[in-house]
């Protein structure tokens, strides 16, 4: 039976009583005080020298000691602390009961390990009441050390458990992590798991995929749909899948496995394999920059969309942003962890702060900008994780030069959309989802999306609806551009747009031809300027990823020829 059971228990369970051992040389001393502890209900065992105390602690459970001084064989002095080391570390009182009255031989008591002393003759009132006394502590310090190992068994379970997670998490994000040269990242965590993911990885044919998310709180709970997202995202990369497709089955898991409240902002990025555009689907986390190599913003990229794991599928989203890529410019990626970071006057590093820190950055690194974040906190608890992902663009070899059949067979598909259809239905998914099921055509899903998105929304917002993107010269103008494309089309009446998609295989080539029912547009006007000003891009891109672009007279159709 443990210390805990034998002095105290649930409420009315009967408990055995007390055990104290009297220790005397004098039998009759021996039988005074048994006949008293009896009287009080106490198991009485004697010992009449210290030798024969020692061997009964050894071999009995003791609760308490009333210990005599001057004994043949072992005296007191000698026998309390053999006594204590019996006890282990359990709290086992050493009551020593003395004639001697010398202010020495009491200090000594307590020196060699006894707990408190009784002079002879003793008052039976005041031992009875140390009895209850060193006995509470006793039961206390039993209950105690009950608690302290039932506590240091779980934290061992739960350490060991941590590891195990850990293994698990470090295996399930970093086994397939594929970061290329020029790519500067940092996740810093506010609690022992991070609620911030990183990943990277290489396609079969040569296009590097980023990811960066942010999970709702921080810590293991928010880690576990760190799990889910590694496994599509990784799965989905090597197959060739575009951006837009990886983020939506990610989103579509998170629906399903989340509870209401948690979601996880993410930007997910494609860079091709020349390193001279990139496609990024921007869902929750707080805007990217695109600098030059000074850290001057070349170009603000806003987020569009909710962030995973909130919609439905059929309410998901998924429009991109398109940037063509100079020399040198490098793209900044950031969790809200860093900007919402505090300093003692509770005032927030920002967004204006990240990018001062950028500027002012010697190395213009991840280090120097955390190093930033942690001086202005001035020592500040993290509360939040802190994630930083700088790329620099560079070419990618594809892993290995896989050569899918392409199909033999022609194809010819032509849509056409009248008004009412252009205001409710966005047919470019569906068609470049379609002509990705042919042979030999996944690899080049996230090309002809651009292309045929772009031309498609040049023909709708230039030449039906007649907008002008120099509107997105500023954020407020780039708010206003929207607005205004909205309330058009929910405005338009009439007009047409027909999309028609011939493939040659003799010639390996893919054409794409949209044409639309407005007056036309001067498409020379449309060219990006050389510094980056947030709108004008789709031409260039048209132009860099296709085999030729041109446009009729009119400028209301544009035929684009892309060789496989």
């Amino acid at each position: 039976m443990t210390e805990a059971g034998r002095l105290g228990g649930p409420s009315g369970v009967t408990q055995p009583p007390p055990v104290v051992l009297v220790v005397d040389d004098q039998p009759l001393n021996r039988q005074l005080l048994r006949s008293l502890l009896e009287r009080e209900h106490y198991c009485v065992l004697e010992a009449e020298n210290g030798a024969d105390a020692v061997a009964l602690v050894t071999s009995m459970a003791v609760d308490v000691v009333l210990l005599d001084i001057m004994m043949p064989t072992l005296d007191g002095y000698q026998a309390a602390p053999q006594i204590k080391r019996q006890a282990g570390g359990a709290y086992l009182p050493i009551i020593f009961i003395t004639a001697l009255e010398e202010q020495q031989a009491l200090a000594r008591c307590l020196d060699v390990g006894g707990d408190d002393f009784m002079p002879k003759p003793f008052d039976a009132h005041i031992l009875r009441a140390k009895l209850r006394a060193h006995l509470r502590i006793r039961q206390l310090m039993a209950q105690s050390m009950e608690q302290t190992r039932a506590l240091s068994y779980y934290q061992r379970q739960t350490e060991r458990e941590y590891e195990l997670v850990e293994h698990i998490f470090a295996n399930a994000l970093q086994r397939k992590m594929k970061v290329p040269t020029g790519v500067d990242w940092h996740l810093s965590a506010a609690a022992m798991f991070n609620g911030d993911v990183f990943l990277s990885a290489l396609s079969p044919n040569g296009i590097q995929y980023f990811l960066l998310g942010d999970f709702t709180g921080h810590g293991l709970v928010a880690a576990v749909g760190a799990l889910p997202v590694a496994r599509i995202f990784y799965t989905m990369v090597e197959k060739n899948f575009a951006v837009a497709d990886i983020a939506r089955e990610i989103n579509q898991a998170l629906e399903h496995l989340l509870p209401a409240h948690m979601f996880c902002a993410a930007t997910l990025c494609e860079l091709n394999a020349s390193a001279q555009s990139a496609t990024l689907w921007m869902g929750g986390l707080p805007d990217a920059f695109l600098l030059d190599q000074q850290g001057r913003v070349l170009q603000r990229l806003q987020s569009r969309h909710m962030a995973l794991g909130i919609l439905e599928d059929d309410e998901f989203e998924r429009n991109l942003v398109h940037i063509t890529l100079e020399d040198n410019a490098r793209l900044l990626l950031y969790t809200d962890g860093i900007i919402e970071a505090v300093n003692e006057q509770d005032q927030q590093f920002g967004e204006q702060g990240l990018l001062n820190a950028m500027a002012a950055s010697a190395k213009r690194n991840s280090a120097d900008i955390l190093a930033a974040v942690q001086a202005f906190s001035g020592g500040h608890k993290q509360t939040d994780d802190y994630s930083l992902v700088l790329i620099d663009p560079q070419p990618q070899r594809p892993i290995e030069p896989t050569i899918e059949r392409l199909s033999q067979l022609p194809l010819s598909l032509c849509l056409a959309l009248d008004a009412q259809q252009l205001k409710s239905l966005d047919p470019v998914p569906e068609l470049i989802d379609q002509v990705a099921s042919i042979p030999g055509f996944r690899a080049h899903k996230s090309a002809l999306f651009i292309l045929l998105s772009e031309a498609y929304n040049n023909a709708l917002e230039h030449g039906l609806l007649a907008l002008d993107s120099g509107l997105k010269r500023s954020d407020a103008g780039f708010i206003e551009y929207y607005a205004r494309r909205e309330r058009a089309l929910a405005q338009l009446e009439s007009g047409h747009i027909r999309l028609d998609i011939a493939y040659r295989p003799t010639q390996r080539q893919l054409q794409l031809t949209v044409t639309d029912s407005g007056p036309g547009f001067n498409h020379r006007c449309h060219r990006p300027p050389k510094q980056y000003q947030g709108y004008g891009c789709g031409i260039a891109l048209l132009h860099e990823l296709a085999t030729t672009v041109s446009y009729n007279d009119k400028g209301n159709q544009v035929l684009i020829t892309y060789t496989l």
